[in-house]
């Protein structure tokens, strides 16, 4: 894999949205460690595959519709579902999240969905807090629960690990994001 994001870049550019990572860590009640471990590994996995797939949904180019986009490799259906999340469970709405809709957005729509994609790949900050909720959804999916801070490290893998993929067993992705949770807390 050609690396376009080196793992110092990576860090960089951690450090320079740490007070954004901060603020929806507070606001979603997500550790901002788990935030940055999933903003790091997400980063330092962007190959030359994801350029071309986001140059193919910005295009149209082969009717291609969504692909994981910006620092947090987020999908627009994903990051729409997220939004929807936050939204049902009263954390936040459409307007703070940046998004102008007279109408509940649908990820079988395919202009919300590009809506959604357009915003995750302009909005740096719009990115990582849908992702933020995305971690909190995908807690709530694995566990059936939303306190992170009170989480085991199998239920932080699985939350890791469904971040990634749509599985139910815990992943080499769930592991690796694992050891970068604890060397952002401090603990590695």
């Amino acid at each position: 894999m050609f690396e376009l994001i080196s793992e110092s870049h990576a860090e960089n550019i951690i450090k320079k949205h740490e007070g954004w990572i901060d603020e929806v860590s507070r606001r979603y009640g997500v550790p901002a460690a788990a935030i940055k471990a999933i903003l790091f590994k997400e980063m330092i996995m962007i190959d030359i595959v994801d350029i071309f797939a986001d140059l193919a949904v910005l295009t149209g180019l082969f009717s291609k519709k969504d692909s994981s986009t910006g620092y947090a490799q987020i999908y627009g259906s994903t990051g729409l579902t997220a939004a929807n999340f936050a939204l049902d469970r009263g954390l936040s709405d459409y307007s703070r999240l940046g998004i102008r809709s007279d109408h509940r957005l649908d990820r079988k729509d395919p202009k919300d969905v590009r809506f959604v994609w357009m915003l995750l790949r302009r909005n740096r900050h719009a990115n990582i807090e849908l992702a933020t909720i995305n971690i909190l959804s995908a807690a709530d999916e694995m566990t059936g629960r939303t306190d992170m801070a009170n989480f085991s490290e199998e239920e932080m893998k699985l939350t890791f690990t469904r971040y990634n993929a749509n599985t139910r067993h815990i992943t080499p992705y769930g592991e690796d994001v694992y050891k970068h949770y604890l060397r952002y807390q401090g603990l590695e």
